[in-house]
């Protein structure tokens, strides 16, 4: 006798209370989808139940109370499809903890798309590594990265997940260390198709991008242009997503070296009780951060990429380069591609450098620079 062929489960959609998340049901299964993470997890029928209270915003202790099912008597399984329904899958992105310091200073922060715990050494150094993080809204999501330094012989190491990242800091270097560590958490683990080394102001609905390499004057003028009327993105890096042209907004603070002080000291009297912060090669710098009425909430659009560079004592003197020349720039700049971009949106990056107008900027006055900005941004 044969036996009749099973029916193909039916396949239904639910869309889901976190953006980009849905509930699959294949029959009385399910799986559970998000597409911003690329991630999926399997439910039995009775997790399906589970899941779909969950997101219509029962709790844990009501399901618990409520249900009779066995398959709900597991308080970790309950836990684990409760964290689905909020976007946590199981594997890759449970929460995560740390040995704490001793005595140490704590503070759960986002840093774009990261929630980081950071932790604080006591003693002197608290203060310059408060001085980095202050800025930083706090996360209500339990950390996924963690930064922290340790005392050892040769005084402070930064790690970075656990992982070594800088070594034998003094008490005035550690707070640089710490934003040195925030900036490589950004480039090794936030979403983005390229990170370029740069500023990045607004003025209206686009953006200029200021671009060089270290010690090229980026910040200063970035700094100085915010003093201006322009709104501040980001003081590097500038995440970009190609498919929009935009770089995200950014919470990091300017670091001014001595000399750009007096500079900006009357448009920023905050920087003249700022603590002071030294580099390992002796530069003495302080930490401007931006009020939220100074700073973009929101990505822009790059209308212009300018390849400024300070130079004592000289003319100002500005020069359209190629889209050739401005991706030669932005590469010996530090920019770096997201890894396994795909081609489509490396030729959407190529068609953005294409669109927007490029310049070398070389400049020894502030509102000469500034001056210059202002025109091409009269131009977006």
């Amino acid at each position: 006798m044969n036996e009749a062929p099973e029916s193909t489960p039916s396949l239904r959609r639910i869309a889901c209370a976190i953006p980009g998340q849905s509930l699959y049901l294949l029959g009385d299964d399910g799986v559970v989808y998000s597409e911003t993470q690329n991630r999926f997890a399997g439910l039995s029928a009775a997790g399906v139940s589970a899941y779909l209270a969950f997101d219509a915003g029962m709790s844990v202790k009501d399901l618990a109370a409520f249900s009779r099912n066995a398959a709900y008597e597991s308080h970790e399984a309950i836990d684990t499809i409760a964290a689905l329904a909020r976007g946590i899958f199981p594997g890759e992105d449970p929460l995560i903890t740390w040995s704490p310091l001793q005595s140490s200073f704590t503070a759960n922060v986002r840093i774009h798309d990261l929630p980081v715990l950071v932790e604080f050494p006591p003693g002197p150094p608290t203060e310059i590594c408060r001085d980095c993080f202050r800025n930083f809204p706090p996360s209500a999501e339990r950390a996924k990265c963690h930064i922290s330094a340790r005392p050892s012989q040769k005084g402070w190491t930064v790690y970075v997940n656990g992982c070594r990242l800088l070594s034998s800091l003094a008490d005035e270097q550690l707070g640089l260390g710490f934003l040195y560590a925030a900036r490589s958490l950004l480039y090794a683990e936030s979403r983005y198709d390229a990170a370029c080394h740069a500023a990045m102001v607004a003025d209206g609905a686009g953006g200029i991008l200021l671009s060089g390499p270290r010690e090229a004057g980026k910040s200063t003028l970035a700094a100085y242009l915010v003093s201006c009327g322009f709104a501040l993105l980001t003081d590097e890096p500038a995440l970009l997503d190609v498919a929009t042209g935009c770089v995200s907004s950014l919470y990091l603070p300017f670091s001014l070296k001595e000399r750009s002080w007096p500079l900006l000291g009357d448009a920023f009297p905050q920087l003249a009780g700022s603590p002071i912060h030294v580099r390992s090669d002796g530069v003495r710098i302080k930490l401007l951060h931006m009020t939220a009425g100074n700073c973009s909430t929101q990505p822009r659009r790059i209308t212009h990429i300018v390849f400024p560079e300070y130079r004592s004592s000289c003319a100002t003197h500005v020069e359209r380069v190629s889209p050739l020349q401005a991706l030669h720039l932005l590469n010996e700049a530090g920019s770096i591609l997201a890894k396994a971009l795909p081609r489509h949106k490396f030729e959407a990056l190529l068609q953005m450098i294409c669109d927007a107008p490029a310049c070398t900027l070389q400049y020894s006055c502030l509102p000469e620079a500034a001056s210059v900005i202002g025109r091409l941004a009269s131009e977006a």
